[in-house]
């Protein structure tokens, strides 16, 4: 683990942790959320194993795993850490042109994704973003509802959705607000919110993260 220099977080503060393998990496990230005056790192490690362990001691609000690294993969740990810790929003950094990982990475409960070349000021908006409901970049969500409509969507009545919620949910997994999904769908931002709350009911969650990751674990765009 890298020893991060020390501030004094508030109660708006948001704890980060990082799992990096390369260390150069790793240290610019670190680096970055200390200079932010709202969001404090708690803890850098190179591979998942340690930041497990890590987890032991400090729970973060947000974890931002790389996807490819040695041992355990992002992808494994993911899974694993959302089992033990599901209040950590978990913020994927990839580098990988390939949507069967991205995919296979919000099945195993990531919240949203980042590019590793992303411009400083989006790692920070992201991580901001990932608390509030805007779980990824609009490429990486229709890169996404590509692929899940590439695949056979299994029957489950229990799921079922109308074809205005499946429209907002779709929207919704491409990171539009209330507002904005109301504009779209020439409704009000009410009705937009009345949909919503059916489509959580529907799939049995609360928030807008476990519905998009329910919806792309059973394939229901």
């Amino acid at each position: 683990m890298d020893n991060s220099p020390q501030k004094h977080p508030t109660v708006n503060t948001i704890t980060v942790m990082i799992v990096e393998d390369d260390k150069r990496t790793r240290e610019m990230y670190v680096d970055t959320l200390q200079t932010t005056d709202d969001i404090e790192c708690i803890g850098a490690y190179e591979s998942a194993e340690d930041a497990l362990k890590g987890l032991e001691r400090d729970i973060p609000a947000v974890l931002l795993m790389d996807i490819g690294l040695p041992g355990m993969s992002g992808i494994e740990a993911a899974q694993k850490i959302k089992e033990e810790y599901p209040t950590i929003e978990i913020l994927m950094l990839t580098v990988y042109d390939d949507d069967e990982k991205i995919f296979n990475s919000i099945c195993a409960g990531a919240s949203g994704y980042i590019l590793k070349n992303a411009k400083k000021e989006k790692l920070i908006e992201s991580i901001r973003g990932i608390l509030h409901g805007a779980p990824m970049s609009p490429l990486i969500a229709r890169r996404l509802l590509n692929l899940i409509r590439e695949k056979t969507a299994p029957k489950n009545e229990l799921l079922a959705l109308s074809p205005r919620e499946h429209k907002i949910l779709e929207l919704l997994v491409e990171g539009l607000s209330e507002k904005k999904i109301g504009e779209t769908l020439f409704i009000s931002p009410y009705t937009v919110h009345t949909h919503i709350k059916n489509i959580y009911a529907k799939l049995h969650v609360h928030s807008r993260a476990a519905a998009i990751s329910k919806a792309i674990k059973n394939r229901l765009l």
